[in-house]
């Protein structure tokens, strides 16, 4: 078992920190491929999105580390991941407001880059809550899968926990 936690949690921290830069880019180049303007509002609705996936994958990386008998970077993820709590929300609610606004306004975006802007803030919103709230991803790992579909529901996140418990 810690065996395939370890393999498991090898790649997934990568897979985090690598899809900050491969989705922002993705967006982009599907703007420019498909002859769609791209402004500096993509850039402000990615921020939040782009800094909880970092902040997950140096998560999962200080877990990796902590299965392996080095507990002391956990301890300064979760002071970062404390400190970085509220702004987090704040920019994470900023892109919400952003994905509504070019939505429903004036702002000078494409349509392109209004769908990225709202992918951006949706999935931002969701990791937010997936790290500091409630474990939402359940198609990575077949227990949780099962957990999900036979109706036990979304479990208090793993960095919840391990916040909650530092904080005592």
């Amino acid at each position: 078992m810690q065996k395939r936690l370890h393999t498991r949690l090898s790649s997934y921290w990568k897979l985090e920190v690598a899809n900050a830069a491969l989705i922002p880019a993705i967006m982009v180049f599907l703007c420019l491929y498909t002859g769609q303007a791209v402004s500096l509002w993509l850039a402000l609705a990615c921020v939040p999105m782009c800094g909880l996936l970092i902040l997950g994958g140096l998560y999962w990386r200080a877990k990796l580390h902590q299965l392996e008998g080095r507990a002391v970077p956990l301890e300064r993820v979760l002071k970062q991941a404390h400190t970085w709590r509220l702004p987090l929300l704040a920019t994470t609610a900023l892109a919400c407001v952003l994905a509504v606004g070019v939505r429903f306004t004036d702002l000078a975006a494409s349509s392109g880059e209004r769908w990225a802007i709202t992918v951006a803030a949706v999935l931002a919103a969701l990791e937010y809550i997936n790290y500091y709230h409630r474990q939402l991803q359940h198609f990575d790992n077949w227990p949780d899968f099962k957990r999900l579909v036979t109706g036990r529901g979304f479990p208090v996140s793993q960095m919840a926990k391990d916040m909650k418990r530092q904080s005592r």
